[in-house]
Formats: structure tokens, C-alpha cells, sequence
């Protein structure tokens, strides 16, 4: 295994960093249940479950020929894992799927080194800090150099979940290919339904997953080539970079989408619309 950890302008893997026998443990999110008892009855009422956050175990080793070398290498590692800001991190797995030929016990010595295999990256990332300091465990000495045995946890900054990373997707054909494990809600993920008006219409709907979002206003007729633009909190009449954009709230029913995930692995959407519809920023979430 191998981490690679990006922040806005840069990235780098641990293993560029010198740390091999990688092993990395996401836990499933915490969860706090939410439930209330009423004199009388038994048991509890339950209120509903929130997932709050994620823990992400890294473990390694590191070699090196002087002691002045992991200083050095504890200064870097520090520098890419404390920020003001959170980062990503996305679990990178060998592409090879047989790694661990038969061998009799002795046949090999030394650690267990799958870098010099190619890795690819895991289909989504975490948005995360880390939430305790780095420990360095000395080993011993060996023809490699200098030993030591390396941990840290980090924990997901925003939302307890993996997430893709973001894309535009046109809709068609009635459907929404969505392969994810958690919800997608644009109260919590900031992804934006734009659709694009090919014709002038004063009245429409747009349906996603069960949740109907209506335009009604028969005095102010959206014109042909207009971009509405719905974040779930806010509608809008999208005028450029130049250009305030005009909301639009009241000549709606405020309704804001939640893509759901299901068994088919899509989802199911219907409109009236006479335009192009896409979604902006979407991505999948996995618990």
C-alpha cells in the first residue's frame, strides 16, 4: 500500500518520502444515535442516527543512513501532515493482485518491500487532519541503515465519508449513475443542478430521486440560452463572471436534491424541462 496526500498545490506520496510496509486502516464513521424516552413507555423513541467522523491508521518503516537523515525526514513528513488547512488523502494499492507467492519459512529475509510494484489510486479520497502526533519507534540497526517503525491517525475534516472526486455529469435518459455508499445532498455537499433553457418556458419541474423542484412564474418567462443554477439553498439566473447573478428563490418551491444510494446503483430523475440539465461538482460518497 502506499498514501499519496494532496493539499491545493501539491502532492506526495509516502513512499517518495522514504516509508515503506505501508498499512493503512479506515475505520467505518462514528455514530451518535438520537433518541428520547417518554415517562410511561418503554424503551426509547428513536430520533435518528448521525455519522460524525472518520479515523484513517497509517503505519510504516523508514530507513535511512544517519541520524541526521531522519531528522531531516521527520521535518518533511511534519510539514506534509500539519497545515492550517485540511488535505486529501487517497489510498494507493498495488496493481498486481498476486503479491505473496508460496515460499518456505526462511526462504527470504529482510521486510516485505511491495513498492517496486506499480500502484494505482483507490476510487475515492478523504478530506482530513491529522488528530495526534507522529510516533517514531526505533528498531535497531541493519545493513539498510537506520530503523524505525512510524504511526499517525488522522481524522475526516468535513464530511465522515470517501468522496470522489468532483465531476460534471450531463444527465440522460432518464437516469443518474450513482455507485456511492452514503447520501448526496446538496445541504452537505455543495454540487449544483445547472440547466440550460433551449427554449422560453414559464413553467417546469425537475425530479430527482423523489424530490420535485418547480418553476412557476407565468410574468417572467425563462428565455432561451438562460443557465438556472440550484444549489439547494439558493436558485439563481447564472449572468457570468462579469455579472451579479439573479436569484430566483420566490418563483420556486425551494426544494433541494438528495441522491440516494440503492441496490441498481442509479437513480431515477423526470422533468418537463426544455433544455440541457447537468450537475456540477457531483461525486460519490462512500461510507
Amino acid at each position: 500500500m502506499d498514501l499519496l496526500i494532496t493539499h491545493a498545490n501539491a502532492e506526495i506520496k509516502l513512499s517518495q518520502l522514504g516509508i515503506y510496509n505501508i498499512k493503512i486502516v479506515d475505520s467505518t464513521p462514528s455514530i451518535e444515535v438520537d433518541r428520547r424516552t417518554v415517562k410511561g413507555r418503554s424503551g426509547y423513541i428513536h430520533d435518528g442516527i448521525t455519522l460524525r467522523q472518520k479515523t484513517i491508521k497509517v503505519s510504516g518503516r523508514l530507513a535511512v543512513a544517519s541520524l541526521s537523515t531522519f531528522m531531516e525526514k521527520q521535518d518533511e513528513l511534519a510539514g506534509w501532515l500539519y497545515g492550517d488547512d485540511p488535505y486529501f488523502i487517497t489510498k494507493m494499492h498495488p496493481v498486481q493482485d498476486d503479491l505473496y507467492g508460496f515460499e518456505l519459512p526462511g526462504a527470504k529475509t529482510g521486510d516485505l518491500n511491495l513498492l517496486d510494484i506499480p500502484h494505482t489510486a483507490w476510487k475515492y479520497r478523504y478530506k482530513v487532519h491529522i488528530s495526534n502526533e507522529i510516533d517514531y519507534s526505533f528498531i535497531g540497526k541493519s545493513a539498510a541503515g537506520l530503523k524505525y517503525n512510524i504511526s499517525f491517525e488522522l481524522i475526516t475534516a468535513e464530511l465522515p465519508f470517501g468522496e470522489t472526486a468532483p465531476r460534471d455529469v450531463v444527465l440522460s435518459d432518464g437516469v443518474i449513475p450513482y455507485k456511492g455508499t452514503a447520501a448526496l445532498s446538496q445541504l452537505e455537499v455543495p454540487y449544483v443542478v445547472e440547466l440550460t433553457a433551449s427554449a422560453s418556458q414559464t413553467s417546469f419541474f425537475l425530479e430527482i430521486d423523489g424530490r420535485r423542484w418547480t418553476y412557476n412564474h407565468s410574468s417572467t418567462p425563462i428565455k432561451e440560452g438562460d443557465k438556472l443554477r440550484l444549489s439547494g439553498v439558493e436558485n439563481v439566473i447564472y449572468k457570468g463572471m462579469a455579472l451579479p447573478d439573479l436569484n430566483i428563490n420566490v418563483r420556486t418551491n425551494y426544494e433541494y436534491f438528495v441522491i440516494r444510494p440503492n441496490p441498481q446503483k442509479q437513480v431515477r430523475y423526470s422533468t418537463d424541462f426544455r433544455g440541457t440539465i447537468k450537475i456540477l461538482g457531483f461525486k460519490e460518497l462512500y461510507k
